[in-house]
């Protein structure tokens, strides 16, 4: 009676494991095939959507220069600082110029003097011309006498001499007078330079603009070249953009772009691309495209980071879904429709992508209502019932 009991009771415990076995792949196959999978539900509609393409880059200024000195010298003043807005021609920076103007007068009194001294041979010129004038007379006049011995042969060679004297002399008195005529040119080349260097002991701004960096004060020793102030104009500003070279072929200049400056990510500014570069970085495969920059900042420096959004396409009233909906299968893309609380799969063809939605070409029409899975434990299949949160 024992035996046959414990006999009963191993073939109970055995059934017992095998029935809870059962039990737990029926809750499994039940859990995953029977149980609503939870999903996210949007209804496919129609609206606006916009390809954007994307860069980084910074603020800079088309126009832009250091101001230097042309000369050597020591600053005597610095008339602005970084910040001022300033003129076309306003004075910004003075050299000490006392040097300077003692030479222009030096310069000016050296020309004085060949100028009299050019006088003078003038003079010496006339007088030349005119004894070469009678010395050239009384020649002509013995030329005729000496054939008839009406004079004779001694004064003859007199005259001759006399000639040949006056046309020296008078050749040397025009050569002074060439030479005193360029003396003063050279003196007056002088004088320019002196004057040109005393004007450039001040420092005027080429162009209407703003000062962005001081680099020098009063008492500095300054040589050619050397920076004194940055000067940029402020008529075009814009964002010098690094762009991926895979989108070369959408950008085209006038696009409307949006500029996100990171003082202020919350805001967008509007430009418009003005130049796209030829070149493309061998190391980056990016290229540089210029977007001007039509509103600014309150408060804007350059050099400043910032984002660009350049519209390449726009369309209005086509159907978009976002793109969380979007799935692919073996790279062909569809969606999931909720078909009377049972997910259906559609292939679509999608077009334009935007920032966060695509464009429904094909699969879908306005009112379809398109899912996603919330949770990864429970996979979105075709045919499988969902419950909608």
């Amino acid at each position: 009676m024992n035996k046959n009991w414990k006999l009963i009771r191993g073939w109970l415990n055995k059934g017992a494991k095998l029935f809870l076995i059962i039990a737990i792949l029926a809750a499994a196959i039940y859990w995953f095939k029977f149980v609503p999978v939870l999903v996210e539900k949007h209804q496919v509609k129609r609206g606006e959507i916009i390809d954007e393409v994307m860069g980084t880059g910074a603020l800079d200024a088309k126009i832009k220069m250091i101001i230097s000195s042309k000369i050597s010298g020591r600053i005597e003043d610095v008339l602005v600082d970084q910040g001022d807005k300033v003129s076309a021609d306003q004075l910004v920076v003075t050299l000490d110029d006392d040097q300077l103007k003692l030479q222009v007068k030096v310069a000016l009194a050296n020309l004085e003097t060949v100028e009299s001294g050019v006088n003078k041979v003038k003079r010496d010129l006339k007088f030349a011309e005119v004894v070469l004038s009678n010395a050239v007379k009384t020649y002509n006049r013995y030329k005729k006498l000496i054939m008839p011995k009406a004079i004779s042969q001694e004064k003859f060679d007199k005259a001759t001499e006399e000639l040949g004297m006056a046309k020296a002399r008078y050749s040397r008195a025009e050569a002074a007078v060439i030479e005193a005529k360029n003396k003063v040119i050279e003196a007056k080349k002088v004088l320019e330079l002196r004057k040109a260097q005393l004007d450039d002991s001040q420092i005027r701004a080429p162009f209407d603009g703003i000062i962005i960096n001081r680099k020098r004060d009063p008492g500095n020793i300054v040589i050619p070249g050397s920076a004194i102030l940055s000067l940029i104009s402020t008529k075009v500003l814009w964002v010098r953009a690094w762009v991926d070279e895979t989108e070369l072929a959408k950008i085209k200049v006038g696009q409307p772009a949006g500029i996100i400056f990171r003082s202020e990510p919350e805001h967008t500014y509007p430009g418009k691309v003005a130049r796209i570069a030829i070149e493309v970085d061998r190391e980056t495969r990016e290229f540089i495209v210029d977007v001007n920059v039509n509103e600014l900042p309150v408060n804007w420096a350059i050099g400043q980071r910032a984002e660009v959004y350049i519209e390449t396409e726009k369309k209005d009233n086509v159907l978009i879904v976002s793109e969380k909906y979007i799935k692919w299968r073996n790279n062909v893309s569809g969606v999931f429709v909720d078909n009377g609380g049972v997910a259906s799969w559609h292939h679509i063809k999608i077009g334009l992508h935007g920032d966060s939605f695509i464009e429904i070409i094909e699969g879908l029409q306005e009112g379809d209502r398109v899912l996603t899975q919330i949770s990864l434990k429970n996979k979105l299949t075709d045919q499988t019932r969902i419950s909608v949160q």
